[in-house]
């Protein structure tokens, strides 16, 4: 048996809305995420230009592989959870 026209006409405008929250959060997660890169990618910059600065050896090492693996990890730890937060939600 067939279900009634009003039936199936709200259960295709909660689908919508469902919809359109669902792509609202993936959105947002991705967008905030991308900005974090942008953050670690800038931080890690930082550390390598102050390493170009400093008159101190050891100082300057330190503070390039320290910029290099603070640029890089910031990265990675910011993609492995944005990957995760969407298996979660079931974007992919």
């Amino acid at each position: 048996m067939p279900l009634p026209q009003e039936m199936l006409e709200e259960l295709g405008r909660k689908r919508r809305e469902e919809s359109l929250l669902a792509n609202r959060d993936r959105t947002r997660d991705l967008v905030l995420s991308a900005l974090l890169c942008w953050f670690w990618a800038l931080a890690g910059l930082a550390c390598i230009a102050w390493s170009l600065h400093t008159t101190v050896l050891w100082l300057g090492k330190t503070a390039f592989w320290g910029g290099v693996a603070i640029g890089n990890s910031g990265i990675l730890f910011t993609l492995l959870g944005t990957y995760r937060r969407g298996e979660r939600r079931g974007d992919w």
